[in-house]
């Protein structure tokens, strides 16, 4: 499985295949019988058509002269020719028809599969292959299988014939999941945690020919989410490597947009204007192509201004445009960390202030929220109330001096199991700003709180649990609860458990008529969830910087030497100042 990528199905068949073993399986219904026949059929007549057009390429005199001879001219070895199973399919419209009828092979099957094309024509029935005069691509799905092909043709003056022709969709072939070239390139994918991703069948083989093997193709159509799912189970790491023609950089554009969307880690390469994947790998060798790619790969910022200051020129009108589109690649970022960066990034670039961005690319979130749900979000509200806030919240003990950090620090975890994915509204420190409140989400309010102090927290599971929630939210940021659900570790699991069903626990602390007016206000008002985080927050410092004073206490008590006592002093007098802020703003005393 992990080796080819393979269910747990398709291994067990794999294996059993090989090795001659009979495997039982549960009863089928006639309708699951007849899918899985018409698969295997259409499986076996691909693979039969494979074999065919690479028979005429190599046996078949107008094969070998205009087919091989193509390939030939383009560089082309017989290994690489071999490896992806190149043919031709000959100028003889029937020659494929009649010899897979001969074989065996059905009408109906050959119809199905998109071989050939049935049309009625004054009242007869007209059957003729699908492809001629072409070289064929076989089209193989992961697991090697033929499923489809691709068609060059060569020899044909008639404007009205398409360049390029595919097989038409079928019960094996769903172009929108394909990618040509994923079966040759899955194992230097892995091995490299790297893919190219290129437009075309030639660029695939000339690279993979010039020595770079992880390379795939969206086979000359727009990237889809079918295919980019083929390329998760390989890697995040993402080069697109398109033409340098106009119409390859806004291919480019409409590629970067959706694999950022998936949170993968992209980076562009636009190659020479006169230059594509094919020619350029034809025209260097592989280190000329390898430092070329490391050279001139951009992330899709950097990518996205040179654009900008190509088009936009000194327009101030086009580079507000240009701006909010770079806002709204950022936007479509699920990782919380990546977006933070990737705006300190574009803030330094182009000279546009952090603030200014955070609130640009949260108003395209909020917009794309509200189309994607049937619910409106009110937001005047701190919180949305679409958010699964479903439990009571429960105060945060507010006469801190017997608390215990563990406490708190589960605490903070609880918050992040119940509350995480809530949006919250935070208010911008910005004071000439007309927005008084960015949307947050509520792990990306804690990580940032705790990230800007470097706290860490001193129960060693707990800080593994917040470890693994941050590595689940970058790589599965909505499903992070399903993942926390069915995670391996015992430990972790239980921990979780333990708190989504934690309980408030009474307590003395809660009496005073100030805690209880708070715990009235968060249990009655989801708006003051904010709230309640940054007290938690505060508490966790605070318990913190109380034990730094003890211990600069401590240090004071034990040195005699007047320079080590006038720098003790500072660093307490520091100390108690931030300690006397905290108390402050969360209404408790100290001694």
């Amino acid at each position: 499985m992990k080796h080819e990528n393979y269910s747990y199905v398709e291994a067990l068949r794999y294996l059993a295949k090989k090795y001659n073993i009979e495997i039982q399986e549960s009863a089928q219904t006639s309708e699951e019988l007849k899918l899985l026949n018409e698969r295997e059929a259409l499986l076996s007549l691909s693979t039969f058509a494979c074999e065919f057009f690479s028979t005429i390429l190599y046996e078949n005199e107008e094969g070998k002269s205009v087919g091989l001879s193509y390939l030939k001219e383009r560089g082309f070895t017989d290994s690489t020719i071999d490896v992806f199973q190149l043919g031709y399919a000959p100028q003889q419209r029937d020659s494929l028809l009649n010899y897979a009828l001969k074989k065996g092979y059905t009408l109906d099957n050959l119809e199905k599969s998109g071989l050939i094309i049935v049309k009625q024509k004054e009242g007869s029935i007209l059957r003729y292959d699908r492809f001629s005069e072409r070289v064929i691509f076989p089209i193989h799905n992961f697991s090697g299988k033929v499923v489809g092909f691709g068609g060059r043709i060569l020899t044909s003056k008639d404007k009205n014939h398409a360049k390029y022709i595919n097989s038409p969709e079928s019960a094996i072939y769903h172009k929108s999941d394909i990618l040509y070239g994923i079966f040759q390139a899955k194992n230097a994918i892995k091995k490299a945690d790297k893919c190219y991703l290129v437009e075309g069948y030639t660029d695939v083989i000339s690279l993979y020919q010039a020595g770079i093997e992880n390379v795939v193709a969206s086979s000359g159509t727009s990237l889809t989410q079918g295919q980019i799912k083929q390329l998760t189970k390989l890697t995040n790491n993402i080069t697109i490597l398109y033409d340098g023609d106009s119409a390859g950089i806004d291919a480019a554009v409409r590629a970067v947009g959706m694999l950022l969307k998936e949170n993968l880690n992209i980076r562009i390469i636009i190659l020479p204007p006169t230059e594509d994947p094919d020619s350029f790998a034809r025209n260097n060798d592989r280190q000329q192509i390898v430092d070329f790619f490391s050279d001139n790969e951009k992330d899709f910022i950097q990518f996205k201004i040179n654009l900008l200051s190509k088009e936009a020129g000194k327009d101030p009108i086009k580079k507000a445009e240009f701006i909010n589109q770079i806002a709204a690649d950022i936007a479509s970022i699920p990782d919380i960390i990546k977006v933070s960066l990737f705006v300190k990034q574009c803030s330094s670039l182009l000279g546009i202030s952090e603030p200014i961005l955070f609130r640009t690319i949260n108003k395209i979130r909020i917009k794309n929220y509200k189309e994607g749900s049937n619910e409106k979000v009110n937001e005047s509200q701190e919180v949305n109330t679409n958010s699964t806030i479903n439990k009571p919240l429960r105060p945060i003990y507010a006469e801190l001096i017997p608390l215990n950090l563990s406490d708190v620090e589960k605490e903070i975890l609880f918050l992040l199991v119940n509350y995480g994915s809530a949006l919250i509204y935070v208010p911008t420190e910005n004071k000439q700003s007309e927005e008084k409140a960015l949307p947050m989400r509520v792990d990306q309010f804690i990580f940032n709180n705790l990230d800007s102090d470097t706290i860490q927290l001193e129960t060693p599971l707990y800080q593994q649990f917040i470890n693994i929630y941050a590595d689940i939210a970058e790589k599965y940021p909505n499903e992070i609860v399903n993942q926390l659900k069915n995670h391996p570790d015992k430990n972790i699991f239980s921990l979780y458990l333990n708190l989504v069903d934690i309980k408030p626990l009474p307590s003395p602390l809660w009496e005073s008529p100030q805690i209880k007016s708070f715990i009235n206000t968060i249990d009655n008002n989801k708006a003051k969830l904010h709230e309640y985080i940054v007290r938690c927050l505060h508490v966790l410092r605070l318990i913190k910087l109380r034990a730094i004073r003890e211990k600069h206490e401590q240090e004071l008590n034990n040195t005699s030497e007047i320079e080590d006592i006038s720098m003790i002093l500072k660093k307490l007098v520091d100390v108690i100042k931030v300690i006397n802020e905290i108390e402050k703003a969360l209404g408790v005393t100290y001694r």
